[in-house]
């Protein structure tokens, strides 16, 4: 049996707990939580904004429990509904490290910068108050100034789920890289993950499900407005 991993966070006063309605473990995978909250994890309140403290369990989970065989990622603004486990864990093999859900809107880190520069500008509060003084600019012209890199993909950061090989070299891997980026460059962390695929040669696959429009994760688009 294969034991799993499930990590979400809640940071900023205003952000919701991840709802499980339904109970994950079955007869193939053991299912842990990893819930981090203002009540259990160091406020940093000095040093980190709510957002990017929320890139630490997201992005470097791993670390504090390293003998998972699988993590998944779920943002506290989704609830978990029955048939989720079945869903996430139906293409898991070894010939892939990462499962991801595709962007649904936006097929391109140019695109997704393109928008963000135009909600901005249209003085978009949820995108200015994220985005304002972030170097996406300079980071999206970074990437792009790389030949090898084909600007072709964009994935939702909202749920993926990765296995411990991914993680398996403790120094330097992609989720490290991954942090990184995000405290160089800026949290939205869309951006840097199409790069960073294709930098560390990540074997990946795409569900076909849509993560904003399924019958297992409901996305509580509320607390956006």
């Amino acid at each position: 049996m294969k034991n799993i991993l499930l990590i979400t966070a809640a940071f900023g006063g205003n952000t919701k707990e991840l709802v499980i309605e339904h109970s994950l473990s079955n007869n193939d995978y053991s299912f842990f939580k990893a819930c981090y909250n203002e009540s259990n994890t160091q406020s940093r309140v000095n040093s980190l904004h709510p957002r990017l403290k929320g890139k630490i369990p997201k992005m470097m989970g791993w670390q504090d429990a390293p003998d998972f065989d699988n993590y998944i990622w779920v943002d506290s603004t989704f609830t978990i509904l029955d048939g989720f486990v079945e869903h996430m864990m139906e293409f898991v093999n070894e010939d892939y490290d990462l499962f991801l859900f595709a962007h649904t809107k936006r097929n391109s880190i140019k695109d997704e910068l393109d928008y963000i520069n135009l909600k901005m500008s249209q003085g978009v509060k949820y995108m200015i108050d994220r985005y304002e003084g972030e170097s996406i600019n300079e980071q999206v012209e970074l990437y792009l100034s790389d030949e090898t890199f084909i600007d072709n993909t964009l994935f939702a950061g909202g749920c993926f789920m990765y296995s411990n090989r991914l993680v398996q070299n403790k120094n330097y891997n992609m989720m490290t890289d991954w942090f990184l980026h995000n405290t160089l460059y800026s949290i939205q962390d869309q951006l840097s993950l199409p790069y960073l695929i294709h930098k560390h040669q990540i074997k990946h696959k795409v569900y076909p499900h849509i993560l904003m429009k399924n019958n297992f994760l409901i996305h509580d688009f509320s607390i956006f407005f």
